[in-house]
């Protein structure tokens, strides 16, 4: 008999989804071609406002994500959001400070991979990121291990299959909206072409590649770089087949050819997992896996990704912003009270014949020397902390070993009337009336970048890179330890078949944000979004126009 333990582990096995065709007179790269030049697009470029993208990561962290576009002669950038917070949720000044926001709210920043189609990641003509991996492989025969020509071949292995990645995600959503987009056949395989045709043709060509070094003497982290890359391009590629294949194989009840596709797509998949196999790695999957072997495949796959991922990480080295003025300023404060002590006891001195009316004095004095130290430290930290950043950040790219810029960060809350016009205005776009304030207080939390990039320096290697991403993940566990329970019954009455009815309504709760990214100190459009949370986590994100 079947336990309940034995049924949840049948539901987390492997399904099938997709069967594959196995290879037919057509080859899929040649199918693919037919429709490939139908839809080639102009090569992408960094855009002059760069984006914000917000996503929920999980139930408890909201992410989001700035691209700073990476210029000639460097650039000035300014973040900024406000947050505007329930007051249900209890957060003020005394109750959530500025080491807990900046222990919620937390960033690491990496380059963007330059933007590529992926059926040009399969070129390996002059210029090509496959050309520069030949190059460097063959720079690094007989070389050290950790030599500079050893490091650059890492670079080169890694930022292609970071290429891979970058250029496959992008090609899947545009095929996701062909499809939800009810475009004609024509169109639909115009998208799916490029990305048939170069699915199949990348994972050849990078093994042509670095089966052309196989027996040069590398050193030994180039070769184990080669083996990881290739098994991490394999399983991006078997992935992104897979899931298309899928995909597309839902639509085909209404575009028939759609069904082939599939079908080839899931081939493709097929391939990439038999080479893994053939070279004997674990990273295969198979129709009776435990779950503890999906389990290991997907750990698999986080280590390759990191490994590959890492070419691209920025090292951060962050600092309080204010430390040595606010020191400076506490020294000033201690100093007043110590120079006011020390002249009430002058004064005092030569009343040496009244003990008791000494004594009193001098406690006096000690009393208000103390309470002077810490009103002068308060004033002082208050002004200060208006007029200097919380923390300074200096980014470098330790991979290549130059600065990539500075950044100011400051954060807190400001009541509604330190905000600005333009803020207020965007906040009440979805305000039906004044007194909706007074219904539904809420509190402000800011927080503000000022990001200053280092110009663009000339590289000697393929990779130059068009933007710095900046990722922050905004933790509000925190936020939601006051909130309701999220379940609550109610009753009402139905006028119109005159019955009283009960049902369960879900609480939830509005962080409305609003935000701009600008260039320099110029002004922008501002955004707006809500996030809307329950004691169970983030439920959704809400898009408002302003």
């Amino acid at each position: 008999m079947k336990t309940d333990d034995d049924a949840r582990a049948a539901k987390r096995r492997p399904q099938a989804r997709l069967r594959a065709v196995e290879e037919g007179p057509h080859p899929i790269a040649e199918w693919a071609s037919l429709f490939g030049d139908l839809s080639r697009r102009p090569p992408t470029s960094p855009r002059a406002s760069a984006p914000v993208e917000w996503r929920i990561h999980d139930k408890t962290h909201l992410e989001f994500a700035i691209d700073y576009p990476v210029q000639e002669r460097g650039e000035a950038y300014v973040w900024e959001a406000y947050f505007f917070v329930p007051e249900s949720f209890r957060l003020q000044e005394d109750t959530y400070d500025k080491k807990a926001i900046y222990d919620d709210l937390w960033s690491y920043v990496r380059w963007a991979p330059p933007e590529v189609e992926l059926s040009t990641l399969s070129s390996r003509e002059a210029g090509s990121t496959l050309a520069e991996v030949s190059r460097t492989l063959s720079d690094a025969r007989g070389v050290a291990e950790g030599s500079p020509e050893a490091r650059a071949a890492l670079r080169t292995l890694r930022l292609f299959a970071c290429e891979v990645r970058a250029a496959g995600v992008p090609a899947m959503r545009d095929i996701d909206a062909a499809l939800e987009g009810g475009g004609a056949e024509a169109e639909v395989f115009a998208v799916i072409g490029p990305f048939t045709a170069g699915i199949s043709e990348v994972g050849r060509a990078l093994r042509a590649t670095l089966a052309e070094h196989e027996g040069d003497a590398l050193p030994s982290d180039v070769t184990t770089a080669m083996s990881w890359v290739d098994e991490d391009v394999s399983l991006v590629l078997e992935t992104l087949a897979a899931t298309v294949g899928v995909t597309v194989e839902g639509f085909a009840e209404h575009l028939p050819a759609l069904h082939e596709v599939g079908e080839r797509l899931a081939a493709t998949a097929v391939a990439e997992a038999r080479h893994r196999k053939e070279r004997g790695l674990d990273s295969v999957g198979h129709a009776g896996a435990s779950l503890r072997e999906v389990e290991h495949l997907e750990f698999r796959r986080h280590v390759l990704k990191r490994f590959t991922s890492s070419v691209l990480w920025l090292k951060l080295e962050v600092q309080n912003g204010a430390a040595w003025v606010l020191h400076t300023f506490y020294a000033i404060a201690a100093a007043v009270a110590m120079a006011f002590a020390l002249a009430a006891s002058v004064h005092v001195t030569p009343m040496t014949e009244d003990v008791l009316r000494y004594g009193l004095l001098v406690v006096v004095a000690y009393v208000v020397k103390d309470r002077m130290k810490a009103l002068l430290q308060s004033v002082f930290a208050g002004w200060i902390s208006r007029r200097f950043p919380d923390r300074s950040w200096t980014i470098e790219d330790k991979e290549r070993g130059r600065l990539v810029g500075r950044v100011r960060e400051r954060a807190g809350f400001l009541s509604f009337r330190a905000l600005p016009p333009e803020v207020l205005a965007a906040r009440r776009v979805t305000r039906a009336h004044d007194l909706e304030e007074s219904a539904r207080p809420e509190r402000v939390l800011w927080h503000q970048k000022r990001v200053r990039l280092a110009p663009r320096a000339p590289s000697t290697e393929h990779a130059n890179f068009p933007m710095m991403t900046e990722i922050f993940r905004l933790d509000v566990h925190r936020w939601l330890d006051h909130t309701d329970d999220p379940n609550r019954t109610i009753v009402f009455a139905d006028p119109d078949d005159a019955r009283v009815y009960s049902a369960t309504a879900r609480r939830v709760y509005n962080v409305n944000v609003v935000y701009r990214l600008t260039r320099g100190d110029g002004g922008g459009p501002w955004g707006r979004l809500r996030v809307v949370v329950s004691r169970k986590g983030i439920e959704r994100i809400d898009s408002i126009l302003t």
